[in-house]
């Protein structure tokens, strides 16, 4: 932070502030590392094969395996730029849950089919049973309440935000006392251990309205998607488009599946666990084609090589098995060969492929400017820019959103706001001198942080750099006209 930033906050909080922004940044990494741990564990206790738990071609585990590590990912990577931004560590929460719910299915499964059972293997079934609902639910309500500003429209969404959480509860509490068995299509014969023999109808009613509390909570976050992109600047509507082309399926298909309809429920829930699984995609492509977080180059290759890993891995898995089947074809006999062949096809392919991913990637995150749309909103951000009064709207807007301010404010020479965005008048903690841009535009003023933290100082100096770079643009613009 320069000198010329008038803070309230004392070095000592600031050096705090810094201190807890790395250690966010080591906690997201150490997540991410959890949720390949996580996949690999799962892997594991499918290779014991029960046939109870086989991870294979399904539409849900293969929709599970993927959001247990691109969800944790990306919100890892979100976090190395903006360690409290809500949107990544919710992420890393779907996608830890996705695998701790798989885990603990794939343990208590396998842990029943041997021949001494393994201890907690009935009471983790139990677990998983209560977690493959709301974790989809309640996190994919919860990331169309907050992107891809990190803030709920207004504090009356934070109702719904509220009541896709105590549907969640609520289903989950009707779960762990339902009588009867745990799992009736899978484990008929294994009895709930939680199950109270006499609150089945009320057990059963919990459930209902847990599911249509659900239902409800993640409609209405579609909804304000909606609202947010009618109320949006070009650039957070290009951002909503990618999110709500995966949410507006999901939201589709996973309330189908809440329902527990006799038919179409298991095809709805895999169908929606496959396209939930897209979710962090689709924010990566935000982030990386809108500049979102401004951490695009570090998506970019995360998406590039993510998508050829899986590629590779499929190649690999049909490769061996359609090998295999050759061998014993002919010699009636398994081989290492078709290990050692496909190995080799598969690093055969792996430079073309990596480069065709490439070119793809990188020329779907490039505008398209030769539609007129796409140029008008090109003048538009030009003149957000250089234009004074847009440009005192623009800034308070961007500051507001990147330092998490509850209201920052563009004052002219005698401190009376031109432009304000968020909560104003409030006591300014930070205070940034805006040289030679336009009478009306001397200074930007904010206040306290939402949470109630200190300023990242990083995320001030940052703004500092930018309200220089407008003050330029727009003294520049004066000149020449």
């Amino acid at each position: 932070m320069s000198a010329s930033v008038t803070a309230l906050e004392s070095p000592s909080a600031q050096s705090r502030a810094t201190r807890h922004a790395a250690g966010l940044r080591r906690l997201a990494a150490a997540l991410a590392v959890l949720a390949v741990l996580e996949a690999c564990g799962i892997l594991l206790l499918s290779a014991l094969g029960d046939e109870q738990f086989q991870v294979g071609a399904e539409l849900a585990t293969v929709g599970f395996l993927a959001s247990v590590v691109l969800f944790p990912v990306v919100g890892a990577l979100i976090v190395q730029r903006r360690p409290e931004t809500r949107v990544a560590w919710l992420m890393m929460a779907i996608g830890l849950g996705f695998g701790l719910a798989l885990l603990a299915f794939g343990y208590g499964a396998t842990g029943l089919a041997s021949r001494t059972p393994r201890p907690g293997a009935v009471e983790t079934l139990m677990l998983a049973q209560l977690l493959f609902v709301p974790v989809p639910s309640t996190g994919i309500t919860l990331l169309m309440l907050l992107f891809p500003s990190d803030r709920f429209l207004s504090r009356r969404w934070r109702l719904v935000a509220v009541a896709g959480v105590v549907g969640a509860i609520t289903y989950a509490l009707g779960t762990l006392i339902l009588p009867g068995p745990i799992d009736r299509e899978s484990f008929p014969a294994v009895e709930n251990p939680f199950g109270l023999s006499g609150l089945g109808d009320l057990a059963e009613l919990l459930i209902r309205a847990g599911n249509t509390t659900v239902v409800a909570s993640i409609a209405l976050g579609a909804t304000s998607l909606v609202v947010r992109y009618r109320r949006a600047d070009a650039v957070e509507a290009a951002q909503i488009r990618w999110i709500a082309l995966v949410a507006g399926l999901a939201a589709i298909a996973l309330p189908i599946a809440a329902l527990q309809l006799d038919v179409g429920s298991d095809l709805a829930f895999g169908i929606g666990l496959v396209v939930l699984a897209c979710l962090p995609i689709a924010i990566g492509f935000a982030i990386t084609r809108y500049r979102l977080y401004e951490i695009d180059r570090l998506i970019n290759r995360a998406l590039v090589y993510g998508a050829l890993t899986a590629i590779l891995a499929g190649v690999f898995t049909a490769g061996i098995g359609l090998a295999q089947r050759l061998f014993i074809a002919v010699t009636r006999e398994t081989s290492d060969a078709a290990i050692v062949i496909t190995t080799l096809v598969v690093a055969t392919l792996y430079a073309p492929l990596r480069k065709r991913l490439e070119a793809i990637v990188d020329r779907a995150f490039k505008y398209d400017d030769r539609l007129f749309g796409a140029y008008r909103d090109e003048v538009k951000r030009i003149l957000s820019i250089v234009e004074p009064s847009r440009a005192a709207e623009r800034l308070a807007t961007e500051a507001v959103r990147e330092l998490g301010a509850r209201g920052v404010a563009i004052v002219d020479a005698e401190d009376r706001p031109t432009a304000t965005a968020g909560e104003w008048p409030l006591p300014a903690v930070i205070r940034l001198p805006i040289r030679g841009a336009a009478p009306s535009m001397t200074a930007l003023l904010a206040g306290p942080r939402a949470d109630g933290q200190p300023h990242d100082p990083r995320s001030v100096a940052e703004l500092e750099e930018v309200v220089g770079l407008v003050a330029a643009a727009v003294h520049l613009s004066d000149d020449r006209s």
